[in-house]
């Protein structure tokens, strides 16, 4: 038995399935990394500026741990409020920023 509720709740994001699409607050900004280290530094970044008023991609860690030898570019976005922050990471902890996909 499913249920598909019309409103949501003030806990919950804008939807059930809030991962498919950007809330119209937020824009998706991409970043091709390499290591862990650039991932947790971007995250904090993220955190002092917002606060939680953020999101990233899940699964990250794994996908760069398993790069190995490699160091292959792994894209890894993150949803904030203001599409600076791309450019604001770039420069501070020189990362690549990528072109984003329609989302």
């Amino acid at each position: 038995m499913s249920v598909d509720i019309e409103a949501t709740a003030q806990s919950m994001l804008k939807s059930l399935d809030s991962l498919k699409t950007t809330p119209p607050d937020l824009h998706r900004i991409t970043f091709g990394l390499t290591t862990t280290t650039q991932w947790y530094r971007i995250m904090a970044e993220a955190r002092a500026t917002y606060g939680k008023n953020w999101r990233a991609q899940p699964r990250v860690k794994r996908k760069l741990e398993r790069n190995g030898w490699v160091k292959a570019v792994v894209p890894v976005w993150f949803e904030v409020p203001d599409p600076a922050f791309g450019t604001w990471c770039a420069v501070k902890l020189a990362v690549e920023v990528m072109p984003c996909t329609n989302k």
